[in-house]
């Protein structure tokens, strides 16, 4: 696999990078060959707080998982259990490539049932025309966590979303 180290406002010391790779190293068997990984690793702003951003892409498997705490060691043992757990997932769908022998799970406990989603509710609306200022009022209005519009200058779909640090996130689409 792979793996590629990215770091933002902050410099890991040759300690960890080498933990990333070894324990990153050990997903290898879950995943198949040409699968690379994305560790960013970045400081927030001028507090003690920092955050790791771990994505792993490849045939059959998307996993992206994201930890903020106070020990860059700490967010890697967390971040490893939760794209362990993503991948046990994964490989409980009938379709993936991706196949797990409960027994080598390395980072997580239990092993978590296989999810048999559906869709179980279909809904269609006419996109508005809108500024991005309207967008947020009409989201705000709604009491909801997105809102899909149409962009007024650009005529691109739009998806404004509430983020958790209450700040607003924007999906444009081309």
């Amino acid at each position: 696999m792979k793996i590629e180290i990215v770091q933002r406002n902050y410099i890991a010391k040759d300690k960890l990078t080498d933990l990333i790779n070894k324990k990153l190293d050990r997903f290898e068997k879950y995943v198949s060959e040409g699968t690379s990984a994305k560790v960013v690793l970045s400081k927030a702003g001028n507090s003690e707080r920092y955050k790791m951003e771990i994505t792993i892409r490849g045939v059959g498997v998307f996993v992206r998982s994201e930890v903020e705490s106070d020990n860059m060691y700490a967010n890697l043992d967390t971040c490893l259990a939760k794209l362990e757990r993503q991948i046990v997932r994964i490989s409980g769908k009938a379709k993936s490539s991706v196949k797990i022998d409960p027994s080598t799970l390395q980072f997580y406990d239990d092993v978590p049932e296989a999810s048999n989603a559906q869709i179980v509710k279909r809904k269609e609306f006419e996109l508005d025309e809108l500024s991005e200022d309207e967008a947020i009022e009409q989201l705000e209005l709604l009491d909801n966590d997105f809102y899909i519009y149409k962009d007024r200058i650009t005529d691109h779909v739009c998806v404004l979303y509430k983020r958790t640090d209450g700040d607003y996130g924007l999906i444009k689409t081309k």
